[in-house]
């Protein structure tokens, strides 16, 4: 066995698990099957893919055109896999993964599907019906099969990490791959009720959409407060340890990352997750680990300023942080791989 299919897109909770996935196999002839939506990134990384054609099926006006497009994605598929012949497709969920899935299974490849979060998304659910092998991030994902692999997400290896060396306090906030608009909007105007003199003693350094970059800028240049504002940070890991606070969605990469750095945290799962999800990972989190979950629907500014106050500038009020191990045994992609090759 040395050839592997890696299919994931649509957004960065499917793609940067495949990312790590792809930094273990360097002794196997690794490819990447993506969209469009996440093709910038890969070419940036200067990753070996490929693009595949890929369809939503929504029940609308559309259904019917998206059907005769995931019937000839599948097509395509199966022509590519003849072609490349790999030995095993692995499935990082979402509808990128559904047509080479299928194309996997009438060409009777093996087939692992891998679930982020900690309720199984729609999609994983109908694959993992043919799938060889289900492998899940938390030990009790629910809607998993019962059989299902725990391996935990796959982690980005860590890069060289700078410490800044900076004596102000750093809260970086960070919204998942596509940024968060709540955070742009919320953020500078919590910082009004901090004191003058604290405001000097910060730097906010954040992850903010297109469209808010500029707005945000101006914001924070009127509160006379020190700050990194940019679409996307390539060097993630150096941000988390530099950080004093961390402010974040709750993507289950993501918050596997942070556990790394034992940083506090304030975590704010996106309401319109599929299936609650980002919800469900944030309670998982907390199990483990001392951080503090937000409702961004019914959320008091003031309460919120008062909180990151305490956290960062008064020492005593700082809540220990802690990290469970779990007893429960991972096994490792690559020994997975060998266990379903077999």
């Amino acid at each position: 066995m040395n050839k592997v299919f890696l299919v994931a897109g649509g957004s960065g909770g499917h793609l940067f698990p495949a990312l790590s996935v792809f930094e273990q196999l360097k002794d196997y002839d690794t490819l990447i099957l993506t969209d469009k939506r996440t093709e910038k990134y890969l070419k940036r990384l200067g990753m070996k893919y490929r693009k595949i054609i890929t369809a939503r099926l929504k029940f609308n006006f559309f259904l019917v055109f998206n059907l005769l497009k995931l019937f000839l994605s599948i097509l395509d598929n199966i022509g590519i896999i003849l072609k490349r012949k790999p030995d095993i497709i692995i499935g990082f969920g979402g509808y990128t993964s559904i047509p080479t899935i299928i194309a996997a299974k009438i060409l009777n490849k093996k087939i692992i599907i891998h679930e982020q979060n900690a309720v199984m998304g729609k999609t994983n659910r109908m694959l993992s019906k043919i799938a060889d092998v289900v492998a899940v991030t938390f030990p009790k994902t629910k809607f998993a099969p019962k059989n299902s692999v725990y391996t935990g997400i796959p982690l980005r290896k860590k890069k060289k990490i700078s410490n800044f060396k900076i004596k102000k306090k750093r809260i970086f906030i960070v919204g998942g791959s596509q940024g968060a608009k709540i955070f742009s909007k919320i953020f500078p105007e919590l910082l009004k009720n901090f004191d003058k003199s604290l405001l000097k003693k910060l730097i906010i350094v954040q992850q903010a959409r297109d469209d808010d970059l500029e707005k945000i800028k101006k914001k924070y240049q009127s509160l006379k407060v020190e700050h990194k504002i940019e679409k996307f940070f390539y060097n993630i890991y150096e941000q988390y340890y530099n950080a004093d606070l961390i402010v974040c969605r709750c993507g289950a990469s993501t918050l596997a990352e942070i556990e790394i750095f034992s940083k506090p945290c304030l975590l704010f799962p996106l309401p319109s997750s599929m299936n609650n999800h980002q919800y469900y990972n944030a309670k998982e989190f907390e199990k483990n680990n001392s951080c503090f979950i937000f409702d961004e629907n019914n959320l008091s500014v003031k309460s919120l300023s008062q909180k990151i106050e305490n956290l960062i500038f008064l020492e005593k009020k700082k809540k220990k942080l802690y990290s469970v191990k779990n007893n429960i045994q991972k096994i490792s992609f690559t020994d997975l791989m060998k266990r379903v090759a077999n």
